[in-house]
């Protein structure tokens, strides 16, 4: 067996909270990994979901200014407040979903209209509007910090962007919101040592997702199944206590599910496998030790994707988790797993 892709979601979103800040312009890459860190936040929603559950964040499309205002209000951890609140605008043409949002945010002075009845809520929201309210959600004042027209001289000089946006930019996309949202996280505020990411969590946001690094390790390969270990990186703060898988696919084809969810029963299962075996088996630091029995070639029939290697063509088994993990203190945290695998040979003890 041969891994072709793996798609550490516990790792990946954990590291989009510390993007440096002179970084380079986003990759595809980096505004997926900060659309899964706001995700886990509650502050970035995807325009669906797929049929295993995953959001489908549309980050390709671009977003509207309704959008906009919706993405300031959730970074000023005011979502809740927004969509309980009374609100009154002089708008005619604001969506019922979006309401909340532009009411909250006019009301506040947070944003204005396009004309005195108008908001143009379906129109394209540019880079420089955008960064406008983001600006605003770290308390700066369009009439005297900057001009929100350009607006980039300020995120550049604090560090969100680094000359990414300019008056030629043309186009401004989800991802884009996404990523710059995620940047703005570990910005101070106007006139204070505190971040938008300390206020957040002060509320009581955070991405507990990212309190536990963990890798997985495919450690055996049947016909009809995967075994997979699950540890904590090295350099992790924190491991789970517990961790379960409550569902899984493979290219949309359920698995069964038999699994080993703490420390303690991961080693009695390889104590258990040494003595049939007559092996030495074990999986340092493991929290988790999971089978997926699946139909193979179901799912190699609905693979979308093929990977060439060792002078062979192979499909791409998109496994999809739903889990649970429990931390040292606790706190529960819902895991979406994406890994991709390919199989050209049988291997493994488990």
């Amino acid at each position: 067996m041969k891994k072709a892709l793996s798609l550490f979601l516990a790792l990946v979103l954990c590291l989009s909270l510390s993007l440096p800040a002179l970084a380079a312009a986003p990759t595809d890459a980096d505004q997926e990994n900060a659309a899964w860190t706001l995700y886990h936040m509650g502050l970035f929603q995807g325009t669906d979901t797929d049929k295993e559950g995953f959001p489908v964040f549309s980050l390709s499309d671009a977003p509207t200014r309704a959008q906009g205002v919706t993405m300031l209000v959730r970074l000023l951890g005011q979502e809740k407040a927004a969509l309980e609140g009374t609100w009154s605008t002089p708008f005619t043409d604001v969506p019922e979903w979006a309401q909340p949002y532009v009411g909250y945010a006019y009301e506040k002075g947070l944003t204005n209209g396009t004309s005195e009845t108008t908001f143009s809520a379906g129109k394209t929201l540019s880079a420089t509007e955008y960064l406008t309210l983001v600006l605003r959600a770290l308390g700066y004042d369009s009439a005297s910090d900057f001009a929100w027209d350009s607006a980039w001289t300020l995120t550049d000089k604090l560090g969100i962007t680094n000359q990414i946006y300019s008056a030629a930019t043309t186009t401004f996309l989800r991802g884009d919101v996404a990523w710059v949202s995620a940047q703005a996280l570990s910005a101070k505020e106007k006139g204070s040592d505190k971040t938008l990411a300390d206020t957040l969590a002060a509320q009581g946001i955070r991405d507990n997702n990212s309190r536990c690094v963990w890798k997985e390790d495919c450690v055996t390969v049947q016909k009809d199944k995967l075994v997979f270990s699950f540890a904590a990186t090295k350099d992790s703060k924190e491991t789970y206590t517990n961790f379960e898988v409550t569902s899984a696919t493979a290219n949309g084809v359920a698995c069964k599910i038999e699994q080993y969810s703490t420390p303690a029963k991961v080693k009695e299962q390889c104590r258990k496998i040494s003595r049939r075996e007559d092996v030495t088996v074990t999986l340092p630091d493991a929290f988790a030790l999971v089978y997926l029995s699946y139909d193979e070639a179901a799912a190699k029939d609905a693979a979308t994707e093929t990977v060439t290697a060792h002078q062979g063509t192979y499909p791409v088994i998109t496994l999809k988790l739903h889990c649970t993990g429990t931390l040292k203190d606790g706190t529960k945290v819902t895991e979406l797993v994406s890994m991709n695998y390919y199989v050209d040979n049988y291997t493994g003890y488990y």
